[in-house]
C-alpha cells in the first residue's frame, strides 16, 4: 500500500487516493523525469513511471521483482531473477537518482516521491509547509486587495502514514496571504531592483548550466551504479607456431598466452579510461571479451573498448544506425585479410568508412571508429562504445571521451537536446603510425 502523509478518499477505479491527490503525485513525476538526472537513463524513467502508475492504480502488492522484470525489461515470464539482477540494479540507480533529484532541487517540492530500500512500491510524502517569513513588501498602500497564493498542505503531520485515515490531512490547498502596508517604499523599490538582478543573473547562469545538460552524458548512469561497472576490452588471438596447441587447448600457453593478448595502443586506453573512472570514483573491473557472456553484461553498465576482436561491440552495434561489418573477420578461416567497415544503416548503398587491415601499416592514412552511449535494448543496462576499426581509430575515440571533447560537442548540437543516447562515427588521420586529433564526422541522438 502506498505511504502517504495522510489517507485519501476512495476514488472509483482508483483504491485509496483520490483523483486531486493522484494529480499531484503525477505531476510531481513528470517534473521528476523531466530533469536531467533521469533524462539521461530511459530505463530509470520506465522503471520509476511504471512502479508510480502501478500504485495510484491499486496494484503495489503486485510490485515484485519478476512483475517488473516481464513489464518493464521484457524478460520472460519465467527469467531466473537470481541471474539476472537487472530490477535490483535499476532500483537502486533509481534511488540515488531521487535522491539527488531533491537535493539539488532549489524549492521544496509539495509531494516528494520515495523509494525505500528493500521495496518496490514507492512513498508518497506530503511536505508541510509554514507561512514564509516576509522580507519585503512591494505592494501599494491604495491596493489592499492585492494577495499572493502559496501552495500550502493543510495541517503539520511529518511522518508518513499508510492511505485511509482522514482525507483532510491529504489535501493540498491554497493558502491566501495578505500583505501588509510598507512604508519606504523607494528603498524597498530600489532594493527590489538589486534583488531581482541579482535573482535574473543567478538564474541566466542555471539556465545555461541546466540547458548544458539536457544533452546526453557520458558518464551517469555510470556514477549511479550500485555495482562496479564492466570494461570489456578486446583481445587478440595470437596463433604460434612455437609449439602445437594441447589437445584440450586448457594449457597457459592456450589459454593466455594465445588468447588474452592485448595490444600496446589498448593498454594505453585501458590506463586512460581508468584514470577517468577513478578520478569520477567510479569503481570498475576489466575482463577480455572472450572470457566474458551476455548474462554477465546484464548485471551492471558496461564500457566496449575495441570492435575487430570485441564481438560484443559487432554484436550490440547491430542495432544502431551505425553499424560495424567484418569481412573476413579474424578466426574466420580465411585466407583474406579483415577489412572493417562502418555502415550507415539508413543508407547502406551510400557512405561507408573502411580499413583494409591488407594495406601495410606505415601505408594507413586514416581510421575510423565509433563513440556511442546508450540504454541498451539487448542487455538492458547503460552501455558505453569506444571502438575503432583499427587501433588508431580506438585511441582517437578514447581522446574524444577523456578529453571532454565529446561533451563539448554533444552541447553544440541542437538536435541532442533533451536526449539521452547518441552515437557518433569518428574519423582521425594516421600520421606515421599516430592517430592525429579526432574528429566527429556524424552524430546522430536518441
Amino acid at each position: 500500500m502506498p505511504r502517504t502523509t495522510g489517507a485519501a478518499e476512495k476514488s472509483e477505479g482508483t483504491g485509496h487516493l483520490t483523483a486531486e491527490f493522484q494529480a499531484a503525485v503525477r505531476s510531481e513525476l513528470e517534473s521528476m523525469l523531466g530533469a536531467p538526472i533521469f533524462v539521461q537513463s530511459s530505463r530509470c524513467k520506465r522503471f520509476l513511471r511504471f512502479i508510480v502508475e502501478e500504485t495510484l492504480a491499486g496494484n503495489a502488492g503486485q510490485l515484485k521483482e519478476r512483475t517488473i522484470g516481464v513489464a518493464v525489461f521484457e524478460r520472460a515470464n519465467d527469467y531466473h531473477t537470481g541471474d539476472d539482477s537487472i530490477v535490483r540494479v535499476t532500483a537502486n540507480e533509481v534511488r540515488k537518482r531521487i535522491s539527488q533529484f531533491y537535493q539539488e532541487l532549489h524549492h521544496p517540492a509539495l509531494i516528494q516521491i520515495e523509494l525505500p530500500r528493500g521495496s518496490y512500491v514507492p512513498e508518497f510524502r506530503v511536505q508541510p509547509a509554514g507561512r514564509p517569513e516576509k522580507l519585503f513588501e512591494v505592494a501599494p498602500a491604495n491596493r489592499p486587495d492585492i494577495v499572493s497564493h502559496v501552495f500550502a498542505a493543510s495541517g503539520s503531520v511529518r511522518e508518513p502514514m499508510r492511505a485511509g485515515a482522514a482525507p483532510e490531512q491529504q489535501h493540498i490547498a491554497l493558502e491566501t496571504i495578505a500583505p501588509h502596508p510598507t512604508t519606504r517604499r523607494n528603498r524597498v523599490a530600489y532594493g527590489l531592483i538589486a534583488i531581482l538582478l541579482a535573482a535574473a543573473v543567478a538564474a541566466l547562469g542555471v539556465w545555461k548550466e541546466r540547458d548544458a545538460s539536457r544533452v546526453p552524458d557520458l558518464w551517469a548512469s555510470f556514477q549511479n551504479s550500485s555495482v562496479p561497472i564492466l570494461v570489456c576490452i578486446d583481445t587478440h588471438n595470437l596463433q604460434s607456431t612455437a609449439a602445437a596447441p594441447s589437445a584440450d587447448q586448457q594449457r597457459f600457453v592456450d589459454v593466455v598466452l594465445r588468447r588474452q593478448i592485448i595490444s600496446l595502443d589498448d593498454a594505453a586506453i585501458l590506463s586512460s579510461m581508468s584514470r577517468e573512472l577513478g578520478r569520477k570514483g567510479i569503481p570498475f573491473r576489466v575482463v577480455g571479451a572472450e572470457q566474458t557472456s551476455l548474462s554477465d553484461f546484464r548485471r551492471q553498465p558496461v564500457i566496449l573498448i575495441g570492435a575487430i576482436d570485441n564481438q560484443w561491440t559487432l554484436m550490440l552495434t547491430q542495432t544502431l544506425r551505425y553499424r560495424i561489418e567484418v569481412a573476413n573477420p579474424p578466426g574466420s578461416g580465411s585466407a583474406k585479410d579483415p577489412v572493417a567497415s562502418i555502415v550507415d544503416s539508413k543508407d547502406p548503398a551510400g557512405t561507408r568508412w573502411a580499413t583494409d587491415f591488407s594495406v601495410p601499416f606505415p601505408a594507413w592514412k586514416s581510421d575510423y571508429a565509433i563513440v556511442a552511449r546508450m540504454d541498451d535494448t539487448t542487455t538492458g543496462v547503460p552501455v558505453m562504445i569506444e571502438a575503432g576499426l583499427g587501433n588508431d581509430g580506438t585511441v582517437a575515440a578514447s581522446e574524444l571521451i577523456t578529453s571532454g571533447a565529446m561533451k563539448k560537442r554533444l552541447a553544440e548540437e541542437s538536435s541532442c537536446k533533451d536526449k539521452a543516447n547518441f552515437e557518433a562515427v569518428i574519423g582521425t588521420q594516421i600520421i606515421e603510425t599516430k592517430s592525429g586529433p579526432p574528429h566527429v564526422l556524424r552524430l546522430t541522438c536518441w
